[in-house]
């Protein structure tokens, strides 16, 4: 039902070198980032910090290894991260909002520390305002991370092992006969609706 996004977890948290010093970042938590959340925890995390713009969001990404939660609404991102840190900044930051300009706002100086990792998760063509300077007067390595490259197994162990939480990771359940929901809510989306699962023949009961 859910290994694939938990298999993308898996594969940029071990992209991003997580390790039990790690204070993490993590902007948008919808499924992406609530699985990076627990990867990051599972894998020795210090402290995980979640952003995002829903209060609702933020709030079930608690159930899923959050420390710390900032609605970048309402909040200076920057402010609270200098805060909860003493002024130190995260080592890791994660973009999994993907939207355009993100990746330009998590590299802002504050938010990760000198030689910091900077992880995007997204495919989005839009250009960023992103100069040499950013990354080398910083030392920040940039380290691309696609889908979930070797990790099916590991994961699947994982998962029989019960080392996920995994109630909670999808919101709704469709039955194939009333596949239009998911294809309305495409095209009217609706906001706590994070990971969809369609239920065929023999599991809508």
């Amino acid at each position: 039902m859910t290994i694939g996004p938990l298999t993308i977890g898996e594969h940029s948290t071990s992209r991003a070198r997580i390790c039990e010093d790690d204070v993490v970042f993590i902007l948008g938590t919808g499924t992406i980032g609530t699985i990076i959340a627990q990867a990051c925890k599972l894998k020795g995390a210090k402290t995980v910090i979640c952003c995002d713009i829903s209060d609702s969001s933020l709030e079930r990404s608690k159930s899923f290894g959050a420390d710390y939660t900032i609605n970048s609404k309402t909040q200076d991102i920057v402010a609270e991260i200098q805060k909860i840190t003493d002024g130190h900044g995260c080592t890791v930051a994660f973009d999994s909002a993907c939207f355009p300009g993100s990746l330009t706002m998590i590299m802002q100086p504050g938010i990760v520390c000198n030689a910091g990792r900077v992880v995007p998760m997204g495919f989005c063509t839009v250009p960023e305002k992103i100069t040499q300077q950013m990354i080398n007067g910083r030392e920040l390595d940039i380290i691309g991370t696609r889908m979930s490259l070797n990790q099916w197994i590991p994961t699947s162990e994982k998962m029989a092992a019960g080392q996920y939480r995994m109630e909670g990771l999808a919101t709704t359940f469709v039955k194939f006969s009333e596949i239009d929901k998911v294809f309305e809510n495409i095209v009217h989306p609706d906001p706590s609706v994070k990971k969809t699962v369609i239920l065929f023949d023999g599991a809508e009961d």
